[in-house]
């Protein structure tokens, strides 16, 4: 399924939701219910404990489909507690969704933009 339809329209979102070893406990719990939300149709990674992509602190990740991202995004907000998230779409475009078409939540982490697109 392509993630932007053909007048531009941003079909999916992803949510990067880092913790440290300490905080990894309230992630995992994070984690947990986000799989019930937007009637389990979210496709919830698998917790990172070392880089992936971009992303060089420990993460997971969450796809969220635009139809989903209202109630999504507002859990996320009241929710993530001590955890920095990292929410942007997917245009295409790498480099501008993890940068100029984002927005954190909490403190933002440093990316690899290197290993990009």
């Amino acid at each position: 399924m392509p993630c932007i339809d053909t007048t531009g329209v941003i079909l999916e979102y992803h949510a990067h939701i880092y913790f440290t070893q300490e905080t990894r406990p309230f992630a995992a719990a994070l984690r947990d219910e986000l799989l019930g939300l937007a009637g389990g149709r979210l496709k919830v990674y698998a917790m990172a404990d070392g880089p992936r992509g971009p992303h060089g602190a420990p993460m997971f990740g969450v796809d969220i489909q635009a139809a989903d991202l209202p109630e999504v995004l507002a859990f996320i907000m009241v929710n993530h507690g001590p955890l920095p998230v990292l929410l942007h779409p997917e245009s295409g475009h790498e480099i501008l969704d993890h940068t100029h078409h984002a927005f954190w939540l909490g403190t933002p982490q440093p990316l690899n933009l290197a290993v990009l697109r």
